[in-house]
């Protein structure tokens, strides 16, 4: 099993979730085995921004699939929060996703893993509602 936690940081130690998912550069990927941590890593994630063109048509199916593409591997999504259009997809995708106030990496593995992570559905907003 692969948790990706979308993280601000590219550290693996002390690394954080990120509040928001679009904006995150990163994510930081722990491989479980019989419930234990065998491997942990950091990959690059496409970031999106509703800056200049929030208003301008662009696909944003596209960018979220994306956004996707580097934990495609991946059978569950923890972030600090995200719009939701990208949740629907992540779900559509066969991920199991999970919205937290927790910020520390470890500790929200940790609760995970013990069946205490708690998703929080109002960490999900629409595009551009923060």
């Amino acid at each position: 099993m692969k948790i990706a936690l979308v993280s601000d940081t590219v550290s693996t130690d002390d690394a954080q979730i990120s509040r928001h998912f679009g904006r995150a550069p990163y994510y930081v990927v722990i491989t479980l085995e019989e419930g234990r941590e065998v491997a942990r890593e950091v990959r690059e994630k496409p970031t999106h921004s509703h800056g200049h063109g929030h208003h301008e048509e662009h696909n944003h199916d596209d960018i979220h699939q994306a956004m996707l593409a580097p934990i495609q591997d991946c059978d569950v999504l923890i972030a600090g929060g995200m719009g939701i259009p990208m949740e629907k997809m992540a779900r559509r995708r066969g991920m199991e996703v999970v919205l937290t106030r927790l910020r520390l990496v470890d500790e929200a593995v940790k609760q995970y893993l013990a069946g205490e992570l708690v998703h929080e559905a109002r960490l999900a907003h629409m595009p551009g509602r923060h």
